[in-house]
Order: C-alpha cells, then structure tokens, then sequence
C-alpha cells in the first residue's frame, strides 16, 4: 500500500499544471516572515498590517492555482502582499480595500514592484463609501474572468469574531461572479483563542460555512506552515503576541500550550461540482519568484506618492 503523502486538488480537464499542485500541507514556513518582507522588497511599515498574509502563503496559493498572466483579485488586500506576490508571479492583480491607511502602503509595495521590472498590470482600489466599486469592476470586463479570489479572514473591532465573518461573507458573496469557471477562492485564517477560556477557536469551520453560504463549494482544507525544523528542532517564528497568548493560556488551563505553527488555508471553487481532491500525490517543490535587487538606503517610495 502507498503511504499517504497528503491531498492534492485536481486540475480542470485540459489544463496543464505551471506550478506546483495544492497539496495538505504547504511548505510555507522555511523563511521568517522579516526575511520574506525584505527578500520582496517590501515597505519597512508592510509588518504592521495585523492580518498580514505571508508572501509565502501568498505565493504558493498563486503559483498553484493559476498560470502565468491569469488574474488575481484580493477583495481586503491589506498592506498588498497578495497583488505583489501576483504580479511577482506573472499574474495580473487587482486590491480592494476599505482603509486609506492600507491602501496607500498597497500602493507604495505595488509601485516599488513595478519598477523593479514587472510587466504584468496591478492596481489597488479603494472603497471609500463609494458605490458601485463592484459594478464597476465588472462593467470594465471582469465578470467572470478572476482566476483566483485571494484573501484572509480580517479581525473585526476588538476581536468581534462575528462581525468578521459577517464581513467576509459579504465580500464572497459581492465578488463571486468575478470568477470565471473553474476559477478558486482561497481563504486564509490564523489561530485564535477564546478571549476567556483559551481554547482553540474552530475558525476555519466557521469561514466555511460562511463561504457555502455565499455559494461557494469547499474544496481543500490546508495547512500552511509558518514554522520549519532544522536539525530536529522546530522554529515557530511566534509572535510577541502570540507568546503572550499562550502564556495566559498555560496560566488559566494549566498544561503546556503549543506555539502556533501554521495557518488555515481552504480551498474553494464556485463551481457546485467540484470534484473531490485526489490522494496519495508526493509534494512538488515551490518555485520561489525572483530575488528582487535590494534598494538602496532612503530609496523605498513614500507612501504619499504612489
């Protein structure tokens, strides 16, 4: 019997695959997330987004599920992790999001991208209280022409859970006809704890049954590292916070609790028939996008400015 090696998602008929496969378990955590933001040439303020996507992450979500010069949207795009690892990857992007804050800095990471040499098109929009954003973006051609929707679950005010969700599904439910046929959704989510119990929060299960809700038909539920083992040691790359998190949470249950070491990643299409994942498919490498040349001192763009 083969050993079982982890889940991979299959390709549409006729497709052939440009990078690796999605398998169970995704090799994200060989570098720190300080390293990925320098190695991409990120803005110095990039870490401050709260719920940052790692490049990673953001990479190997890309890299598997499109091909070169397909198209990328992130409706809550953040600090832009996601349109710069698109367009490093080839992959048109466009970033919505509804915080002057974020979307300035999206745009400094975007332009910088550009003008290390980038041929794809990006851009970042933002909200603002403005209607038709949506209708706009489809009116322009792109109803069913998004190849992958890629985004994270963002903590609502003081850690209102359901205000998330509630959010989340909105946004799912607004940009699903973006898709084109066959196109993914893939959701990203950190690990939480009750505020006063300290367990372990099943978020992932509930981001699905927010996603179903919106129409969309669970795929894969994956497990992107942000930890990696050296020499049989495992570096988790945790946070201040979330050793403070645990700290607090060894004190109330009063047993060891484990640093986190990866986040949720699932899996979805908009098709109802998707087809179950196959199993038994070996790991493929992640091709890494290429080394930016680093800027020199005094040289990264003013967020004002882009």
């Amino acid at each position: 019997m083969s050993k079982r090696t982890g889940t991979q998602l299959p390709r549409p008929a006729g497709e052939r695959s440009e990078g690796p496969v999605v398998s169970s378990v995704w090799p994200t955590g060989t570098d720190s997330l300080t390293a990925q933001l320098n190695e991409g040439g990120y803005h110095d303020a990039t870490g401050a987004d709260p719920a940052l996507m790692a490049p990673a992450i953001a990479h190997y979500a890309i890299a598997a599920l499109t091909r070169p010069g397909g198209v990328v949207l992130d409706p809550d795009c953040g600090a832009g992790t996601t349109i710069v690892e698109a367009l490093r990857a080839g992959r048109h992007a466009i970033g919505l999001t509804g915080q002057r804050r974020w979307w300035r800095l999206a745009r400094a990471n975007v332009t910088a991208t550009k003008a290390r040499g980038v041929f794809v098109d990006g851009m970042v929009l933002i909200l603002d209280r403005r209607p038709g954003t949506a209708v706009a973006a489809a009116t322009a051609g792109l109803t069913g022409r998004i190849d992958l929707l890629l985004t994270t679950l963002r903590p609502g005010p003081a850690g209102d859970l359901d205000g998330a969700l509630e959010r989340l599904h909105g946004l799912l439910a607004q940009y699903r006809p973006l898709l084109r046929p066959g196109g993914h959704v893939v959701i990203t989510s950190a690990p939480q704890r009750h505020p006063v119990r300290h367990d372990l929060l099943d978020v992932p299960s509930r981001i699905a049954a927010v996603a179903t809700a919106a129409g969309l038909a669970p795929v894969a539920r994956c497990v992107a590292l942000t930890a990696t083992v050296r020499r049989g040691r495992t570096y988790t790359r945790a946070s201040l916070a979330q050793r403070r998190a645990a700290t607090r949470a060894e004190r109330a249950l009063g047993h060891p609790v484990a640093l986190p070491a990866h986040h949720t990643a699932l899996v979805l299409r908009a098709d109802p028939d998707a087809a179950d994942p196959a199993l038994n498919q070996p790991l493929p490498a992640v091709p890494a996008p290429p080394r930016p040349p680093r800027p020199g001192r005094g040289t990264r763009p003013d967020l004002a400015a882009a």
